[in-house]
């Protein structure tokens, strides 16, 4: 199929990049796109970069649909951006892939094959590797909050095993760094919850899409491989905890009291050990701002603060942070 006239044919796959300041990345991947997606709309989101290439990528990738963002709507609102366009022109599946991405060139085909064997699964995706050491599974299958786990996100290992049709293996929660959902889930649960704005989104979404009785699985093949956290390692270290912070709580409000995990009291113990577990890691290491990052992460994930944060308030107190502060600094100091 020529991809120039995708847009004129319906796609009933449609592929979602979201952008933000990893230009060299999003090419690569668009490149991997061009015989891994072929027969799939395309549609690049630039989230508000610092320099604005979204011009010259329409020229080097015409089959590929570009929208710009006025402001950063974080992972979770420009996949929304990307989603709408994708239903708009009539997506029945919608591939949610991270831009440090390159994808198998038969990617799609196995895509498509395992939605077509597995019809009550409405988000699969694929076994991820390391662009670095592409034979090493970075994620596989998850568990989520189970009860006797240290944690909150317990791996469920999915051995890579090639079949026709493709093995899936049912799962909590599916990597959002490739998901793809069912356009029919977004109608009937709605689109991703832009309080996230980053990490923990993609297991709201598979959390929520679960709980009206679509099945979420994993392909038990590697299809695409990741470079890793590119925007954390490009934007900083204290955004990546304040937001895992903050977020893991608004997602054990929403699904600690789901069938099969701890009650909501004991997933607000462990939450309170994760908490002061990152914050001394963090002080240990050295990184004071880091650190201050999870105390204000907690701050107002407890005062209802959520969606994007200011970079300048990050690891700046709020009392609740400064509260928390003095408990995390006695403890630690005890510890000692």
């Amino acid at each position: 199929m020529n991809r120039n006239n995708l847009a004129d044919n319906e796609p009933a796959y449609w592929v979602v990049v979201v952008n933000f300041n990893g230009w060299d990345d999003t090419r690569a991947c668009l490149r991997s796109l061009e015989f891994g997606a072929r027969g799939a709309g395309v549609v690049l989101v630039d989230n508000a970069s610092h320099d604005n290439w979204l011009d010259e990528f329409a020229v080097e990738f015409p089959w590929c649909h570009c929208i710009r963002n006025l402001k950063n709507e974080g992972w979770a609102g420009g996949n929304n951006t990307g989603i709408r366009h994708a239903l708009a022109q009539k997506a029945e599946w919608v591939v949610l892939l991270n831009n440090d991405t390159v994808v198998a060139p038969e990617f799609l085909d196995r895509l498509r094959m395992a939605a077509e064997s597995h019809p009550d699964h409405g988000i699969l995706g694929p076994v991820i590797g390391y662009i670095e050491e592409p034979w090493a599974v970075m994620t596989d299958g998850c568990r989520f909050n189970p009860t006797a786990y240290p944690g909150f996100f317990k791996r469920l290992e999915v051995p890579v095993e090639r079949q026709d049709p493709p093995r899936v293996v049912d799962v909590d929660i599916v990597n959002g760094c490739c998901i793809v959902v069912a356009a029919s889930v977004f109608e009937k649960i709605g689109l991703i919850d832009e309080r996230f704005f980053l990490i923990h989104e993609e297991s709201d979404l598979c959390l929520r899409a679960r709980r009206v009785g679509f099945a979420c699985g994993v392909l038990a093949e590697q299809l695409i491989w990741h470079k890793g956290s590119s925007s954390f390692q490009r934007e900083g270290r204290s955004l990546q905890r304040y937001y895992d912070t903050r977020n893991l709580l608004l997602l054990l409000c929403k699904h600690a009291r789901s069938h099969g995990r701890r009650g909501i009291l004991s997933s607000w113990a462990w939450y309170a050990r994760h908490a002061y577990h990152r914050y001394a890691i963090e002080r240990e290491l050295g990184h004071g701002s880091a650190a201050d990052a999870v105390l204000r992460g907690l701050g107002d994930a407890l005062a209802g603060r959520f969606g994007q944060a200011p970079e300048t308030i990050v690891t700046s107190p709020s009392w609740l942070s400064y509260l928390f502060g003095l408990v995390f600094i006695a403890r630690h100091r005890h510890c000692d």
